[in-house]
Formats: C-alpha cells, structure tokens, sequence
C-alpha cells in the first residue's frame, strides 16, 4: 500500500472542548464564506488542522501555515528536528499517524474578497491543505 501524507482543514465559528478529550465544531464552512458587503470584521474562525503520515515516515519537521492571499497570518512550528513519535510493531495495526491542531483567528478583519488557505511544511515538502474563499452575496444568494 503506497501511503503518502496529506493535511485536512475544516474551517468553522468555534471549537468546544468537551469532556472526555471531545471537542466540537460549531458553524462549519464548506469552501465559501459570503459576507453582505467589504470590509467586515468576524468576531472569531477556528480551523481544526490534521496532519497525517504514514507511520514509517515520521515528521523530523513540521510547520503550519495560515496564508491569507499572499500573506502569512499564523505559523505554528508544531516539530523541529525531533521526529513524531512511532508506534513499536506489534502494538496495533496503525498505518498511519495523526497530528491535529486548532487555529483561532479573533477577531478577524476583511476588507476585501480573499482566499485562507492552510498549508504545511512538512520536512523538505509542502502540503496544500484546504482553504475558505471570502466573497459578497448577491441578492440571489441566501448562503451565509
């Protein structure tokens, strides 16, 4: 099985830590947030952001990014030069190790249609991971 790594992004108004180490997300996004008329100020946007590697590549680097348009909003150096930890064989049948981080950006101005994306740097590669685009609705659009 050829297992390679990926990042998932899910965007949304809050993150709720439960009990029992649960957390919820509240308001989640597709790939489009509609904003009646520019510039608008969101009070808050959470991004859950998991990470995944096969378990017999490890990370010896990581680092994640939010990048509004060209510019960088948050970094988060989550490993450096340390590796992710491995599962000894034999324990369990895990082919694949996660990492998962929340990001909070609040609060959060716009003040035109633009594009968050969330990307990492993993080791010596860069992984695309998913993104929310700003616009204005239009009178025949009632998504908010």
């Amino acid at each position: 099985m050829n297992l390679s790594r990926i990042i998932i992004s899910q965007f949304c108004d809050d993150i709720r830590q439960e009990a029992g180490n649960k957390y919820s997300l509240m308001g989640c996004y597709g790939n489009e947030l509609l904003v009646e008329k520019f510039p608008v100020l969101l009070p808050k946007l959470c991004v859950q952001v998991r990470v995944i590697t096969p378990i017999d590549k490890p990370f010896s680097k990581l680092i994640i990014r939010a990048v509004m348009d060209s510019d960088i909003m948050a970094e988060m150096n989550i490993i450096s030069g340390e590796t992710t930890p491995q599962i000894p064989s034999g324990i369990d049948d895990s082919v694949r190790t996660e990492l998962s981080v929340m990001m909070t950006f609040s609060p959060l101005p716009i003040t035109e249609p633009s594009k968050l994306r969330i990307e990492a740097e993993a080791d010596n590669e860069i992984l695309c991971g998913g993104f929310l685009l700003f616009g204005e609705s239009s009178p025949n659009n009632h998504s908010t």
